[in-house]
C-alpha cells in the first residue's frame, strides 16, 4: 500500500474498512438473530479481552518501530548536514585555493545528494553513483590538505574526522532505505485485525445502533494505526518521507564558489 497515494491509503483504511466491517456486522445480525440475545457474551467477552490485548501490543509495537526508523532516518540526515557544515567552516584555516576546493566539494555533495540520491531513495534504490563519485573527489581533496603550519596540521586531522562522519552518516542513511516492517508482521497485523474485529462482531447486543457504532469505532481506530504504520514504513518513500531539508539549508547558507 506504500505505492498508493497517501489520501487513498487513508480513505481505504479509515473509511472504507470500517464501512465494510459495519456491513458485515449488520449482515451477521440479520443472518444469526440469536447473536442479539448475548447468551454467549461471557465466553466471547473473555476471548475478546485476550485477543484485544495481544493485538494492541502487536499493533503498538509495529507503530513504535516504524516511528523509530523514521525518526532515526531524520536524525541521520541532520548529522550528515552537520558534518558538511563543520567541514566547510573548518576549512577557513587553509589558503584560498584550497578553501575554495573544499567549499566546492561541500556544495557538490549536498547538491548531488538532494538532486540525485533523494529521488533514487524514493524508488527504494540504495544510493546514486554520482554521490559516490563526489565523495571520491572529496576524499582526495581532504587527503591533499596542506600541513605547512601547526594550525593546518591540527585541522587536517579534524577535517579527516569530519569527512569520516559524513561518510558514516550517508552509509547509515542508505541503510534506512531498505528498512521496513517485515512481511510476516504485516500478515500478523492483518490476521489480528480480522480476528479482533470478528470477535467484536459476534458479541451480543440488543441495540443495533450501539453495536454498529462499537464496530465502526474499533475498526476506524485499527485503521488509523495501520495507516500510520503504512505511511511511515519506509522513511524515504511515499508521500510521508524524510525530506532533504538539512542539506538544502547547507546549499542555501553556503553558496557555490
Amino acid at each position: 500500500m506504500t505505492a498508493l497515494p497517501i489520501w487513498l491509503t487513508a480513505l481505504l483504511l479509515v473509511l472504507v474498512l470500517p464501512a465494510i466491517a459495519v456491513a458485515v456486522q449488520i449482515a451477521l445480525r440479520r443472518r444469526f438473530a440469536a447473536l442479539r440475545e448475548g447468551d454467549h457474551n461471557d465466553v466471547a467477552g473473555f476471548i475478546i479481552a485476550v485477543v484485544g490485548v495481544i493485538y494492541a501490543v502487536l499493533l503498538a509495537f509495529v507503530v513504535i518501530v516504524s516511528w523509530e526508523n523514521f525518526s532515526g532516518a531524520e536524525g541521520v540526515v541532520g548529522q550528515e548536514a552537520s558534518a558538511l557544515r563543520n567541514i566547510y567552516r573548518d576549512s577557513t584555516v587553509y589558503p584560498p585555493e584550497v578553501r575554495d576546493r573544499i567549499h566546492a566539494d561541500v556544495h557538490d555533495y549536498a547538491a548531488t545528494a538532494v538532486e540525485r540520491e533523494w529521488p533514487a531513495m524514493s524508488r527504494s534504490e540504495e544510493g546514486d553513483p554520482a554521490v559516490g563519485a563526489v565523495l571520491d573527489t572529496f576524499s582526495r581533496d581532504v587527503a591533499a590538505l596542506p600541513t605547512a603550519t601547526p594550525t593546518q596540521q591540527q585541522y587536517v586531522s579534524v577535517e579527516a574526522d569530519r569527512f569520516n562522519d559524513l561518510v558514516t552518516a550517508r552509509s547509515q542513511r542508505l541503510d534506512f532505505v531498505g528498512q521496513g516492517v517485515p512481511g510476516v508482521l504485516w500478515t500478523a497485523l492483518i490476521v489480528g485485525a480480522v480476528v479482533t474485529i470478528g470477535f467484536a462482531m459476534i458479541f451480543g447486543m440488543s441495540s443495533t445502533l450501539l453495536h454498529t457504532l462499537m464496530i465502526a469505532s474499533l475498526t476506524a481506530l485499527v485503521g488509523v494505526l495501520l495507516f500510520v504504520s503504512v505511511a511511515i514504513d519506509h522513511p524515504f518513500a511515499g508521500d510521508v518521507a524524510v525530506e532533504p531539508a538539512p542539506l538544502e539549508r547547507v546549499l542555501h547558507d553556503f553558496d557555490a564558489p
